[in-house]
């Protein structure tokens, strides 16, 4: 199989993300047998509930983002 990734970059130009089509993620995952360990799935499981309860308590990641490309342009 041949992996073709696509790489994100920050505003500085150095690489901070790979993207994989699903496909080649769940080809290579089995190999590695990748296992989400149960105290992240429990994790998981405790933040979807406080979400249900509060979703007034979120933050909106696009404002999040902007906000610290605002802090970034600043420096």
């Amino acid at each position: 199989m041949s992996i073709e990734p696509q790489y994100t970059f920050d505003k500085m130009g150095n690489p901070v993300g790979v993207f994989l089509p699903i496909e080649e993620w769940n080809s290579i995952s089995k190999e590695l047998n990748l296992d989400i360990p149960q105290w992240q799935k429990d994790l998981i499981d405790i933040r979807l509930a406080e979400y249900s309860k509060n979703p007034e308590n979120t933050l909106d990641w696009d404002e999040i983002s902007n906000e610290l490309d605002k802090e970034d342009e600043a420096v």
